[in-house]
């Protein structure tokens, strides 16, 4: 096990010594939607819940420590550790109950100096993890494989701060340079909204995954972070399921797809909705896609969409 020197001990047991040793490659960032201090934040990963980080950071920039950096922490999903051993650290930094402020000065040094330390002590190298796997630096929302059910953590204000002050303080701090200054707070910024429908029928294959389109395939361009949900009204027999999944396409062609969300048919026409959230780079188009998988696998019969329509969020 890894302490940070600079952090309060506040040790989780039995997860402490129970769960299995990582090779720490990745230093994943979250806010944990509430105004916690450390200590207050090991007392809810102690007592609520069977999950934890291996940091948690105060709005003053109380730091603690809760799990050994060389420890498996279940923060990140299918990054917490790998076949290969590899695993995130993680940590939980206060913030208000929407997660839509940006980080303290006090908790941007915090960050920065335990960036470095994870730096020098683990060899995590000084990039922004290029895919969910890729050793280096990111927040939460970055790929849905770091997600169960999609995020949009650590908030729009946090992941400018991530990309324009925290990480380059990082590089510029493990230099030995003075870090660049805080990026002035966008929190108050007006997101646009979606509402977008399309009324015309259309046919789902059973078992063939298909682009669903809301007035266009591209749902999000140009946005910094985005919340929304894909409702579809469709006519299925009952006992077959529909499943649908967004997936971010890159100027390449290349794509990286967010969790499958199940929904049952009723029989007749039904609604189902399909939310999700998460981040996504200016170059890169946000799209939806479904199937379906009817109760009998010998029916080869088509489920009807009649109506798409798309609702939410999303943030320049």
């Amino acid at each position: 096990m890894a302490w940070y020197p600079a952090a309060t001990r506040y040790e989780l047991q039995p997860e402490s010594d129970a769960q299995p040793a990582i090779r720490p490659t990745q230093f994943i960032v979250h806010s944990i939607i509430a105004p916690w201090t450390a200590k207050r934040t090991y007392e809810f990963w102690r007592d609520s819940t069977n999950l934890e980080s291996h940091f948690g950071l105060g709005y003053e920039g109380d730091l603690g420590q809760f799990i050994g950096t060389e420890t498996r922490a279940d923060a990140n999903a299918g990054a917490n550790r790998r076949a290969d051993g590899t695993g995130a650290v993680s940590i939980e930094t206060a913030s208000n109950t929407k997660g839509t402020d940006p980080w303290t000065d006090a908790q941007i040094r915090e960050l920065i100096e335990l960036g470095v330390w994870l730096h020098k002590r683990h060899g995590i190298p000084l990039r922004i993890c290029r895919s969910h796997a890729d050793p280096g630096f990111g927040y939460h929302s970055m790929f849905p494989q770091w997600s169960t059910s999609g995020t949009a953590c650590p908030g729009k204000a946090r992941i400018r701060q991530f990309r324009e002050v925290v990480f380059p303080g990082i590089v510029a701090a493990a230099a030995g340079k003075t870090p660049p200054a805080p990026a002035p707070s966008e929190e108050n910024d007006v997101p646009t909204n979606w509402n977008r429908a399309t009324e015309n029928e259309r046919n789902l294959a059973p078992a063939e995954w298909t682009v669903v389109s809301a007035e266009s395939a591209d749902l999000v361009t140009g946005a910094s972070a985005y919340t929304g949900s894909m409702f579809l009204t469709l006519t299925a027999p009952a006992g077959g399921t529909v499943q649908g999944r967004w997936f971010h396409v890159r100027p390449d062609g290349s794509r990286w797809v967010g969790p499958i969300a199940e929904r049952q048919t009723t029989g007749g026409s039904s609604f189902v909705d399909f939310p999700h959230a998460g981040s996504v780079d200016p170059a890169e188009k946000v799209r939806f896609e479904a199937v379906y998988y009817p109760a009998d696998e010998n029916d080869t019969t088509p489920a009807s969409i009649t109506s798409a329509r798309l609702r939410g969020l999303y943030w320049k």
